[in-house]
Protein backbone atom coordinates (compact mmCIF):
# COMPACT_ATOMS: atom_id res chain seq x y z
CA UNK A 1 0.00 0.00 0.00
CA UNK A 2 1.37 3.41 -0.97
CA UNK A 3 1.12 6.41 1.30
CA UNK A 4 -1.65 7.98 -0.79
CA UNK A 5 -3.87 4.91 -0.39
CA UNK A 6 -4.44 5.82 3.25
CA UNK A 7 -6.12 9.07 2.26
CA UNK A 8 -9.65 9.41 0.79
CA UNK A 9 -10.27 9.41 -2.96
CA UNK A 10 -13.27 11.71 -2.63
CA UNK A 11 -12.65 15.40 -3.47
CA UNK A 12 -9.22 14.78 -5.01
CA UNK A 13 -8.64 17.53 -7.55
CA UNK A 14 -5.07 16.99 -8.68
CA UNK A 15 -2.08 14.79 -7.90
CA UNK A 16 1.64 14.64 -8.47
CA UNK A 17 3.92 11.79 -7.55
CA UNK A 18 4.53 13.47 -4.20
CA UNK A 19 1.27 15.25 -3.52
CA UNK A 20 -2.53 15.40 -3.43
CA UNK A 21 -4.66 18.53 -3.80
CA UNK A 22 -8.20 18.28 -2.42
CA UNK A 23 -10.96 20.70 -3.36
CA UNK A 24 -13.43 21.28 -0.54
CA UNK A 25 -13.85 22.42 3.05
CA UNK A 26 -10.86 21.34 5.15
CA UNK A 27 -13.13 20.97 8.20
CA UNK A 28 -15.01 18.22 6.36
CA UNK A 29 -12.16 16.64 4.40
CA UNK A 30 -9.80 16.32 7.38
CA UNK A 31 -12.46 14.30 9.23
CA UNK A 32 -11.87 11.53 6.68
CA UNK A 33 -8.09 11.52 7.00
CA UNK A 34 -6.44 8.62 8.85
CA UNK A 35 -5.25 9.31 12.36
CA UNK A 36 -1.61 10.20 13.05
CA UNK A 37 -0.20 10.28 9.50
CA UNK A 38 0.92 13.91 9.08
CA UNK A 39 4.47 14.97 9.99
CA UNK A 40 4.06 18.72 9.70
CA UNK A 41 1.25 21.22 9.16
CA UNK A 42 2.32 24.51 7.57
CA UNK A 43 -0.51 26.88 6.79
CA UNK A 44 -1.92 30.40 6.88
CA UNK A 45 -5.61 30.37 7.92
CA UNK A 46 -7.90 33.26 6.93
CA UNK A 47 -7.28 36.36 9.04
CA UNK A 48 -10.97 37.31 9.34
CA UNK A 49 -10.33 40.83 8.00
CA UNK A 50 -12.80 40.76 5.09
CA UNK A 51 -10.46 39.43 2.41
CA UNK A 52 -12.44 38.37 -0.66
CA UNK A 53 -11.76 34.63 -0.93
CA UNK A 54 -14.66 34.03 -3.29
CA UNK A 55 -16.61 31.16 -1.71
CA UNK A 56 -15.51 31.75 1.88
CA UNK A 57 -16.78 34.70 3.94
CA UNK A 58 -13.88 36.28 5.82
CA UNK A 59 -16.05 38.37 8.14
CA UNK A 60 -17.21 36.06 10.90
CA UNK A 61 -17.89 37.31 14.40
CA UNK A 62 -14.77 36.87 16.57
CA UNK A 63 -16.55 34.08 18.48
CA UNK A 64 -17.36 32.15 15.29
CA UNK A 65 -13.91 32.79 13.83
CA UNK A 66 -12.02 31.41 16.83
CA UNK A 67 -14.49 28.54 17.04
CA UNK A 68 -13.59 27.71 13.43
CA UNK A 69 -9.90 27.75 14.36
CA UNK A 70 -10.63 25.47 17.31
CA UNK A 71 -12.41 22.97 15.05
CA UNK A 72 -9.47 23.08 12.65
CA UNK A 73 -6.97 22.65 15.49
CA UNK A 74 -8.88 19.65 16.87
CA UNK A 75 -8.75 17.98 13.45
CA UNK A 76 -5.07 18.90 13.10
CA UNK A 77 -4.28 17.12 16.36
CA UNK A 78 -6.11 14.04 15.13
CA UNK A 79 -4.12 13.86 11.88
CA UNK A 80 -0.66 14.64 13.31
CA UNK A 81 1.71 11.87 14.31
CA UNK A 82 2.57 11.81 18.01
CA UNK A 83 5.78 13.69 17.16
CA UNK A 84 4.06 15.73 14.43
CA UNK A 85 4.57 19.47 14.37
CA UNK A 86 2.80 22.58 13.12
CA UNK A 87 3.73 26.09 12.02
CA UNK A 88 0.69 28.37 11.76
CA UNK A 89 0.83 31.88 10.30
CA UNK A 90 -1.17 34.33 12.45
CA UNK A 91 -1.32 38.06 13.05
CA UNK A 92 0.01 39.34 16.36
CA UNK A 93 -3.03 41.60 16.71
CA UNK A 94 -5.83 42.70 14.45
CA UNK A 95 -9.03 44.70 14.16
CA UNK A 96 -11.97 42.49 13.21
CA UNK A 97 -15.05 44.29 11.91
CA UNK A 98 -18.42 42.59 12.13
CA UNK A 99 -21.89 44.13 11.70
CA UNK A 100 -20.64 47.67 12.17
CA UNK A 101 -18.54 46.95 15.24
CA UNK A 102 -14.76 46.76 15.52
CA UNK A 103 -13.15 44.19 17.80
CA UNK A 104 -9.47 44.35 18.74
CA UNK A 105 -7.97 40.92 19.16
CA UNK A 106 -4.69 39.02 19.36
CA UNK A 107 -5.05 35.89 17.20
CA UNK A 108 -1.74 34.56 18.55
CA UNK A 109 -2.99 34.75 22.14
CA UNK A 110 -6.34 33.25 21.26
CA UNK A 111 -4.69 30.43 19.32
CA UNK A 112 -2.33 29.69 22.21
CA UNK A 113 -5.37 29.19 24.44
CA UNK A 114 -6.95 26.95 21.80
CA UNK A 115 -3.81 24.79 21.72
CA UNK A 116 -4.05 24.26 25.45
CA UNK A 117 -7.74 23.40 25.25
CA UNK A 118 -7.21 20.89 22.45
CA UNK A 119 -4.15 19.35 24.09
CA UNK A 120 -1.40 20.36 21.68
CA UNK A 121 2.06 21.43 22.75
CA UNK A 122 3.45 24.95 22.34
CA UNK A 123 7.11 25.38 21.36
CA UNK A 124 7.69 28.98 20.28
CA UNK A 125 6.51 32.03 18.37
CA UNK A 126 8.55 33.24 15.40
CA UNK A 127 8.31 36.87 14.34
CA UNK A 128 8.11 37.31 10.57
CA UNK A 129 10.12 40.30 9.44
CA UNK A 130 9.26 41.43 5.92
CA UNK A 131 12.55 42.21 4.20
CA UNK A 132 11.12 44.50 1.53
CA UNK A 133 12.67 47.89 0.64
CA UNK A 134 9.33 49.52 -0.10
CA UNK A 135 7.39 48.11 2.82
CA UNK A 136 4.33 50.19 3.72
CA UNK A 137 4.70 52.09 6.99
CA UNK A 138 1.56 52.09 9.12
CA UNK A 139 0.64 55.05 11.29
CA UNK A 140 -2.34 55.16 13.61
CA UNK A 141 -2.51 58.03 16.09
CA UNK A 142 -5.88 57.87 17.80
CA UNK A 143 -5.80 60.87 20.13
CA UNK A 144 -3.17 63.23 18.68
CA UNK A 145 -0.44 64.28 21.18
CA UNK A 146 -2.54 63.04 24.07
CA UNK A 147 -2.75 59.94 26.27
CA UNK A 148 -6.55 60.24 26.03
CA UNK A 149 -7.02 57.33 23.61
CA UNK A 150 -3.83 56.59 21.64
CA UNK A 151 -4.17 53.96 18.96
CA UNK A 152 -1.22 51.56 19.31
CA UNK A 153 -0.88 49.27 16.33
CA UNK A 154 1.66 46.49 15.77
CA UNK A 155 1.30 45.06 12.23
CA UNK A 156 3.57 42.04 12.77
CA UNK A 157 2.86 38.56 11.50
CA UNK A 158 4.02 35.43 13.29
CA UNK A 159 4.40 31.69 13.03
CA UNK A 160 3.23 29.84 16.12
CA UNK A 161 5.14 26.56 16.28
CA UNK A 162 4.19 23.51 18.31
CA UNK A 163 3.71 19.77 18.37
CA UNK A 164 1.23 17.01 19.08
CA UNK A 165 2.53 14.88 21.99
CA UNK A 166 6.31 15.16 21.89
CA UNK A 167 8.68 17.74 20.42
CA UNK A 168 11.66 15.43 19.82
CA UNK A 169 11.32 13.36 16.64
CA UNK A 170 10.95 9.68 17.41
CA UNK A 171 12.81 8.54 14.28
CA UNK A 172 15.96 9.57 12.49
CA UNK A 173 15.25 10.91 9.00
CA UNK A 174 17.29 12.54 6.26
CA UNK A 175 17.85 16.23 6.86
CA UNK A 176 18.72 18.68 4.09
CA UNK A 177 19.26 21.79 6.19
CA UNK A 178 22.62 23.52 5.84
CA UNK A 179 24.72 24.86 8.68
CA UNK A 180 23.96 28.45 7.63
CA UNK A 181 20.21 27.78 7.42
CA UNK A 182 20.16 26.09 10.83
CA UNK A 183 21.93 29.02 12.49
CA UNK A 184 19.51 31.44 10.81
CA UNK A 185 16.34 29.54 11.63
CA UNK A 186 16.92 28.81 15.29
CA UNK A 187 16.72 32.58 15.65
CA UNK A 188 13.11 33.52 16.40
CA UNK A 189 12.98 36.28 13.78
CA UNK A 190 12.67 35.11 10.18
CA UNK A 191 13.17 37.56 7.34
CA UNK A 192 11.10 36.99 4.22
CA UNK A 193 10.25 38.61 0.91
CA UNK A 194 6.56 39.23 0.27
CA UNK A 195 5.01 37.51 -2.75
CA UNK A 196 4.67 40.15 -5.45
CA UNK A 197 2.72 38.07 -7.98
CA UNK A 198 -1.04 38.37 -7.61
CA UNK A 199 -2.01 34.71 -7.95
CA UNK A 200 -5.09 35.01 -5.69
CA UNK A 201 -6.23 37.06 -2.71
CA UNK A 202 -4.50 34.46 -0.52
CA UNK A 203 -0.84 34.80 -1.48
CA UNK A 204 1.89 33.45 0.79
CA UNK A 205 5.63 34.11 0.50
CA UNK A 206 7.62 31.00 -0.49
CA UNK A 207 10.28 32.03 2.04
CA UNK A 208 8.02 31.25 5.01
CA UNK A 209 7.09 27.61 4.29
CA UNK A 210 10.63 27.03 2.99
CA UNK A 211 12.07 27.98 6.37
CA UNK A 212 9.43 26.05 8.35
CA UNK A 213 9.78 22.88 6.27
CA UNK A 214 13.59 22.99 6.40
CA UNK A 215 13.88 23.37 10.18
CA UNK A 216 10.90 21.19 11.18
CA UNK A 217 10.85 18.18 8.82
CA UNK A 218 12.88 15.47 7.10
CA UNK A 219 12.98 14.63 3.41
CA UNK A 220 9.93 12.50 2.46
CA UNK A 221 7.89 13.70 5.45
CA UNK A 222 4.22 14.44 4.74
CA UNK A 223 3.38 18.17 4.85
CA UNK A 224 -0.24 19.32 5.15
CA UNK A 225 -1.63 22.75 4.20
CA UNK A 226 -5.40 22.86 4.90
CA UNK A 227 -5.75 26.42 3.48
CA UNK A 228 -3.68 26.01 0.33
CA UNK A 229 -4.69 29.18 -1.54
CA UNK A 230 -2.45 29.54 -4.59
CA UNK A 231 -0.44 26.44 -3.71
CA UNK A 232 2.68 27.98 -2.16
CA UNK A 233 3.28 25.32 0.49
CA UNK A 234 2.70 22.54 -2.06
CA UNK A 235 5.22 24.08 -4.48
CA UNK A 236 7.87 24.42 -1.77
CA UNK A 237 7.25 20.92 -0.36
CA UNK A 238 7.47 19.36 -3.81
CA UNK A 239 10.72 21.13 -4.58
CA UNK A 240 12.20 20.13 -1.22
CA UNK A 241 11.47 16.43 -1.70
CA UNK A 242 8.62 16.24 0.80
CA UNK A 243 5.29 14.57 0.24
CA UNK A 244 2.37 16.96 0.60
CA UNK A 245 -1.38 17.32 0.94
CA UNK A 246 -3.22 20.55 0.21
CA UNK A 247 -6.88 21.47 0.75
CA UNK A 248 -8.60 24.46 -0.83
CA UNK A 249 -12.29 25.37 -0.62
CA UNK A 250 -12.40 27.61 -3.71
CA UNK A 251 -12.46 25.66 -7.03
CA UNK A 252 -10.99 28.65 -8.87
CA UNK A 253 -8.04 28.70 -6.47
CA UNK A 254 -7.64 24.93 -6.88
CA UNK A 255 -7.10 25.41 -10.61
CA UNK A 256 -4.67 28.28 -10.02
CA UNK A 257 -2.74 26.09 -7.56
CA UNK A 258 -2.71 23.14 -9.97
CA UNK A 259 -1.26 25.20 -12.80
CA UNK A 260 1.25 26.88 -10.51
CA UNK A 261 2.47 23.59 -9.03
CA UNK A 262 2.99 22.13 -12.49
CA UNK A 263 4.75 25.25 -13.74
CA UNK A 264 7.01 25.99 -10.81
CA UNK A 265 8.10 22.45 -10.00
CA UNK A 266 9.38 22.02 -13.55
CA UNK A 267 11.93 24.81 -13.02
CA UNK A 268 15.56 23.74 -12.86
CA UNK A 269 16.38 26.35 -10.25
CA UNK A 270 14.13 27.50 -7.41
CA UNK A 271 15.03 30.95 -6.13
CA UNK A 272 13.57 31.72 -2.68
CA UNK A 273 14.83 35.31 -2.55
Amino acid sequence: MGWKDKFPEENRYFETKKGILYCGDCLEIMKKFPKENIDLVVTSPPYNIKVDYGVYKDDLSPKKYFNMLKRFTTLMKRTLKSDGRFAINLLLNVNMKHIGKTYRSSPVSEFYNILKEVGLGFHTIVILDEDTPHRVKYTAWGSWLSPSSPYIYCPLETMIIGYNKEWRKSRKGISDITKEEFIELVNGIWKYRAETKKYTNANFSKDIPYKAIKILSYIEDIILDPFVGSGTVAVVAERLGRRWIGIEINPEYCEIARKRILRETRQLKFNFK
